[in-house]
């Protein structure tokens, strides 16, 4: 068992996609609350945030709303928080989610979503974090940005190590296994190695340079 309590959904807010998106949102935020945690979102009452929201406060969830002040009126906000929280902006939001959560899922969306899982998988690539990241991969959404992220390790962009800073499911039953008994993959802190590596003209290294990093 896993001390894992606090889990961040980032998701599409529009409602207009594909139907097993939503229902898998739903089936997930109740899976959550079925299993003891606590849901941590956007606090949209649309798209996949308002989904999985539903679905945990069916069950009797945990459910943490974090929306900026320009957002927070009625009718954009999900009126079953157990707590709702406003933030300034947009960026206020996002590092007081990643602050409360203990895990990151992200589901499908766009550019937001996007945003949100390419900042928490650099911060944990950086070692400012450890925390578990899974990417929900159902109807293949995420095949070409996966694709994309191979093709950082092939042509040299990236470490192939840093694959590992994610897991990819495509069920619920996945990420609530994942959640439960996350895989022992701590990342060594890769940047603090090549700094020193830097500073000090170390050798011990010689496969880390910052270039592995950033």
């Amino acid at each position: 068992m896993s001390d894992i309590k606090y889990i961040c959904v980032f998701g599409a807010s529009n409602s207009a996609i594909p139907k097993e998106h939503i229902e898998f949102a739903e089936e997930l935020g109740s899976a959550l609350a079925k299993n003891g945690f606590a849901l941590v979102f956007g606090a949209g009452t649309t798209g996949l945030m308002g989904a999985a929201a539903r679905g945990a406060h069916r069950e009797g969830g945990e459910i943490i709303g974090v929306i900026p002040k320009k957002l927070n009126v009625p009718g954009i906000y999900f009126e079953h928080c157990t707590e709702r929280i406003e933030t300034p902006t947009m960026h206020e939001r996002k590092a007081l989610m990643e602050d409360k959560s203990d895990a990151f899922i992200a589901l499908g969306g766009g550019f937001g979503t996007l945003e949100e899982l390419m900042e928490v998988i650099t911060l944990k690539q950086l070692g400012y974090m450890n925390k578990e990241i899974i990417i929900v991969n159902i109807d293949g959404f995420y095949d070409n940005l996966l694709a994309q992220f191979d093709r950082y390790v092939k042509d040299g962009f990236t470490h192939e190590l840093f694959l590992n800073l994610y897991t990819v499911v495509k069920s619920v039953d996945e990420v609530i296994g994942t959640l439960r008994q996350p895989e022992q993959r701590l990342m060594p802190d890769m940047m603090q190695e090549a700094l020193l590596s830097a500073r000090f003209g170390t050798s011990d290294k010689p496969d880390v340079s910052l270039d592995d990093c950033i």
